[in-house]
């Protein structure tokens, strides 16, 4: 086969090593942004799973109004300030309500931001806390939101890093990309096999891995949606954000007067009655309330990357606002960055097939960082390095291994812990959260002990396959929801724990094959660090004689 024309000699010299240097300083953080965003794709349908509560009838035409009322009365609402309704979903039938309590009622909490969730019948399920985690641990989790916003400028500064080394190993990998991608073998020494697997997977998940770094560049570092604006012309931060969020360009009367505008169920049908089509997600309100009160209604058909639409509206008589609506599909350049981004990030468009796609791509984009992080060890694994410089590099693989492998059970971990903490205890995400941090760290101290890698990986396939297995057993249990059981009406509790448990035995099974295998990529004896006081001793070739002096 024909090879393709590739860098000059000292142009591929310094793309390779700089695509090893980007690539080893964010193999860790780039794996757990891929494994953990992998299942927030997914982050909807695990709240039914891990909150029984929203396990009850869809209802449709939700009495609105009513719930809101009921709401006004617990917390007094704050008529200047922002209310939100996130409205129910087949996933989720709960309404959502969030805002600002105008004063501290016997009832509330204290706290002047207030949440709460009311089921069909009107009856509150929970105030101020969703009491579900999962989900939610795993989405920050993905963009470091733990770490607060340096966190998710972390994030994003690893997506411009991503970004580069995916463009540096396209350059550097040009001539044999075909070659390889055709050599993908299972034989032969492990950096041949590493380097024709980080290669294949690289091609096979080449448009999808730079459509995230680009746009997890773009969610954890904003500001590059702007350098148009910066570069072709003047630019106002808030006049940006108000391009994004229409709502903030709103104008009210501080002064308003308060008045019965319509029912919010009735502006609720307007607004289905206009777009059939869509669906209704969720409505953000401003001065409610008060005579210019105005209504924000988010609306998507979930068919293309662009579907998304915010509607604004008149309280008092349902007339649309065209200053303040903007319809899907017909939006400003930034508008159209942000909806694209979203839509592709998330993959909110093409339905679960999509979504389930860019799962797998996720997953297999790990297995490309592992595959790079062994193709470091090995090319550092000959004479040109001393016995020091080996070993730093054998225990800087184990510690790096160990993190990424360690999610696996650390994840399944954290399925059963929001299962075993009562719904009813006080502070219930934190401990969960913290089972799950505590159980991850453990794990990882634990991985850096066996000292081939081999090892390393069976022990991590065989305790994520066993509770794997505990994931759909737990819920069973506790919940009498089985698999058998909750297949007809909750059909995502099903999957889920079909999920886990095949991922159980799969992982039993490799555990045991790999039982068998001979490991040739052992570490040379002289590089395990048995004790930290030893002392390094050079292989007798690469050991200099000095001449005796009488």
């Amino acid at each position: 086969m024909k090879k393709l024309k590739g860098l000059r000699d000292r142009a591929y010299h310094v793309m390779f090593h700089t695509h090893t240097v980007a690539g080893i300083v964010i193999s860790f953080a780039l794996f757990v942004i891929f494994y953990a965003g992998a299942f927030s794709l997914f982050k909807h349908e695990l709240a039914q799973w891990e909150n029984q509560t929203l396990r009850q009838g869809y209802q449709e035409d939700f009495p609105i109004e009513k719930g809101l009322r009921k709401v006004d009365s617990l917390y007094a609402i704050d008529r200047d300030q922002q209310l939100f309704i996130k409205l129910p979903t087949e996933l989720n039938p709960l309404i959502t309500i969030s805002g600002t309590s105008q004063k501290t009622t016997a009832d509330s909490t204290g706290n002047d931001f207030f949440q709460v969730h009311i089921g069909p019948s009107l009856e509150v399920i929970h105030k101020d806390d969703s009491q579900t985690t999962v989900g939610t641990t795993l989405y920050h989790l993905h963009y470091f939101r733990q770490l607060g916003l340096a966190g998710q400028f972390i994030s994003g500064l690893i997506g411009l890093f991503f970004l580069f080394a995916i463009i540096s190993g396209v350059l550097i990998h040009w001539t044999k990309l075909l070659t390889r991608f055709y050599a993908f073998i299972k034989e032969g020494a492990w950096k041949t096999i590493w380097t024709n697997a980080h290669t294949v997977l690289g091609i096979l998940g080449l448009p999808f891995q730079i459509m995230y770094a680009v746009t997890g560049a773009f969610f954890g570092i904003v500001a590059i949606a702007f350098l148009p604006y910066l570069i072709f012309g003047d630019f106002d931060l808030n006049e940006a954000e108000k391009e994004i969020s229409i709502y903030k360009k709103i104008q009210l009367d501080e002064n308003a007067s308060d008045y019965e505008h319509l029912d919010i169920g009735t502006l609720y049908q307007k607004v289905k009655e206009a777009y059939p089509s869509f669906t209704v997600k969720s409505v953000v309100m401003n001065h409610y309330g008060k005579e210019d009160a105005i209504a924000n209604w988010y609306i998507e058909d979930y068919k293309g990357v662009s579907s998304r639409g915010t509607i604004a509206m008149y309280m008092k008589d349902g007339i649309i606002l065209d200053e303040y609506t903007v319809f899907p599909y017909e939006k400003s350049y930034i508008q159209h960055v942000y909806n694209y981004s979203h839509a592709l990030h998330f993959g909110t468009f093409g339905g679960y097939l999509i979504r389930v796609l860019f799962f797998i791509l996720s997953l297999l984009t790990c297995f490309m960082i592992i595959s790079g992080v062994m193709i470091w060890r090995t090319a550092r694994d000959n004479k040109k390095y001393t016995l020091k410089q080996r070993r730093f590099h054998h225990n800087v693989t184990k510690w790096y291994l160990a993190i990424c492998l360690s999610m696996f059970p650390a994840f399944a971990i954290l399925f059963v812990a929001n299962k075993l903490v009562p719904m009813a205890m006080t502070n219930r995400i934190d401990m969960v959260n913290s089972i799950f941090f505590l159980s991850w760290l453990g794990l990882t101290i634990y991985g850096i002990f066996p000292s081939n890698y081999s090892k390393q990986n069976r022990n991590y396939l065989v305790i994520g396959g066993l509770l794997s297995l505990l994931v759909p057993i737990t819920n069973g249990a506790l919940t009498g929801d089985w698999i058998w059981v909750a297949w007809t009406p909750y059909p995502w509790v099903a999957y889920v724990d079909i999920f886990w448990l095949t991922t159980g035995i799969l992982s039993l099974y490799a555990s045991f094959f790999l039982l068998k295998v001979k490991d040739t990529s052992d570490i040379p004896v002289e590089l395990v660090n048995v004790h930290r006081t030893a002392k390094v001793i050079e292989p007798e070739e690469t050991r200099v004689l000095k001449p005796q002096v009488r």
